[in-house]
């Protein structure tokens, strides 16, 4: 399972919306992957021009692929024209915890707990000691 995440041309995105999306999709499956989920993030302003543009909306997919497929898959979106930036990563967290469902503690460990250190433990523990005047 693999999350990709598009930074899209906002002249595009804007005018053409489910050109885009049609576009990305057709991309993905070309390449044997299986969409399972797209969401539109919105537009946003960028903290920094990248290839000239200051603005761009995001979109976000979830999808199987072959993981031979995903060189294929990144250098054609490389080579689309509306899009600025992609990103895709594995997503297995996602997958188990859907599988699982919610996540419960072990049973004995008490996780959050801090585990308290006494000052005359800690000292115990260290090698050297400073006193109050700075001296080791």
């Amino acid at each position: 399972m693999y999350e990709g995440l598009f930074l899209i041309d906002n002249t595009h995105a804007s005018m053409e919306w489910d050109n885009v999306v049609k576009h990305i999709h057709d991309i993905l499956q070309k390449n044997g992957a299986e969409i399972l989920k797209t969401e539109k993030w919105g537009e946003k302003k960028l903290a920094y021009k990248i290839k000239g543009h200051k603005r761009g909306t995001y979109l976000l997919i979830h999808f199987n692929a072959k993981s031979g497929a995903i060189t294929a898959i990144k250098r054609d979106f490389q080579l689309s024209d509306y899009i600025i930036r992609s990103l895709i990563v594995k997503d297995d967290k996602i997958e188990e915890v859907s599988q699982i469902g919610v996540i419960e503690p072990i049973p004995g460990r008490n996780t959050g707990v801090t585990p308290e250190i006494k000052d005359a433990e800690l000292l115990e523990k260290t090698d050297m000691a400073i006193n109050v005047t700075g001296e080791v």
